[in-house]
């Protein structure tokens, strides 16, 4: 095989059905391309899922990956399981753009990348949020001394790592297991691939984003203000002025992105006082204001922020989709 699609899957056996039944429905698959389905759940729905509907279809593997319990080294599990030159890393609450892979392949095999990242949609089940979550649905060669308009551009948008087609031999040289529990081991990998190499982007949206189905969502002050960072700050030949354009270094002690945390009910008062109120990285002037934040009713404010996007955030950018974030918005709100 030339490209796998690989899934590392964890107690959604709902929603990977219904990513499975949109890879199938494209004619290309089969041809040049397998599915893996790396499990890690609790329960056994997705092994039973795939012995009733799959286990004769020979282009779809399932392996059992319990042990591999977080959502980091199952990613990493999947692709190691991998059979083609190339794994895509598929979301299984996402969805294929129906007809987008002999696209893909074609690209694939044309350019030859070290690493290929893709546009891709959002959607909710009431239907589609946004058509196109980068801005630019045009091909584009990062060159090898292009590390921080690569980081700048896509630093962000890689926090999702449904975008990702990449070498297979490459993620395995570059991916570092110590970064396994910070959500987006993925991320550091990528960025040592960029390192002296092409990278290509692919404009054409090609995978659908399921919105609000994370698993991590629990865990996502900690996510998006330490781990993140922290992986961000860590890369290796990335300027400071490319990463301070991706996230502050400390991004607790910014007022801004406090502000932003509490409309997105990322920060309460409880994750206040165990990751604010104690630490060194945030002044004391700082912790005051952010108390007053956590103590304003989360639907106020993020109905505050909502009119707020509506009246100064209208224009997508390569880091912002309003769409995006009035959805986020809503269904707190409703």
């Amino acid at each position: 095989m030339f490209l796998s699609i690989v899934i590392p899957s964890h107690n959604r056996a709902i929603f990977l059905k219904k990513a499975i039944r949109s890879i199938l429905k494209d004619d290309e698959f089969g041809k040049n391309i397998n599915l893996i389905i790396s499990d890690n759940s609790l329960n056994n729905d997705i092994k039973n899922l795939y012995k009733k509907e799959y286990i004769n279809n020979k282009y779809i593997k399932y392996f059992s990956s319990k042990k591999y319990n977080c959502l980091d080294s199952n990613v990493n599990r999947s692709i190691e399981l991998a059979t083609g030159k190339y794994a895509w890393v598929f979301g299984d609450d996402d969805i294929l753009v129906n007809g987008v892979l002999k696209k893909i392949i074609k690209f694939l095999k044309t350019k030859q990348p070290n690493l290929l990242v893709c546009n891709s949609k959002a959607f909710s089940e009431e239907g589609i949020i946004e058509s196109k979550r980068m801005p630019n649905n045009k091909n584009f060669l990062y060159e090898k001394d292009d590390n921080d308009k690569f980081l700048i551009d896509m630093g962000g948008y890689l926090t999702y790592v449904g975008a990702i087609i990449v070498n297979k031999k490459l993620w395995i040289e570059n991916y570092k297991k110590s970064k396994i529990g910070s959500f987006f081991a993925h991320i550091d990998c990528i960025g040592a691939i960029k390192n002296n190499r092409e990278v290509h982007y692919f404009g054409t949206p090609a995978i659908k984003m399921r919105l609000g189905s994370q698993t991590w969502l629990s865990k996502s002050f900690q996510i998006w203000y330490l781990f993140y960072p922290d992986i961000i700050w860590g890369l290796d030949n990335y300027s400071f002025y490319a990463k301070q354009k991706v996230i502050p270094r400390n991004p607790i002690n910014s007022i801004r992105l406090m502000l932003a945390a509490r409309a997105y009910g990322r920060i309460d008062f409880q994750i206040f006082q165990k990751f604010i109120l104690k630490s060194q990285k945030v002044m004391n002037f700082n912790k005051f204001i952010i108390l007053i934040i956590v103590i304003i009713p989360l639907k106020l404010f993020s109905r505050i922020y909502l009119t707020y996007i509506s009246i100064f955030k209208k224009k997508q950018t390569i880091n912002f989709s309003p769409k995006l974030a009035k959805a986020h918005l809503n269904r707190i709100l409703n």
